[in-house]
């Protein structure tokens, strides 16, 4: 689900399911490659929960491009039902 943070800073909320992880250094990878996607302001995977909660700026990135930097490091992500 996507959902505004701040109107004024232009912030925006997802959790982007994530399989594929299976230790820690795959949360750790998933997470390196959302920090270094433009526009993610903050990111937080959680291993068991199988998910990616992201703080994004909807200017310069898109849920789609955000679920296609996992995916570029090997992990099956997708968008969720109201993204």
């Amino acid at each position: 689900m996507t959902q505004p943070i701040d109107q004024n800073a232009n912030q925006q909320q997802i959790t982007i399911p994530v399989s594929g992880m299976t230790c820690n250094g795959c949360r750790s990878n998933v997470e390196k490659a959302l920090e270094s996607a433009p526009g993610v302001i903050e990111c937080s995977v959680n291993l068991g929960l199988k998910q990616a909660d992201v703080t994004y700026d909807p200017s310069v990135v898109t849920p789609e491009q955000l679920v296609e930097a996992i995916r570029e490091r090997g992990y099956d992500a997708t968008l969720p039902p109201s993204a």
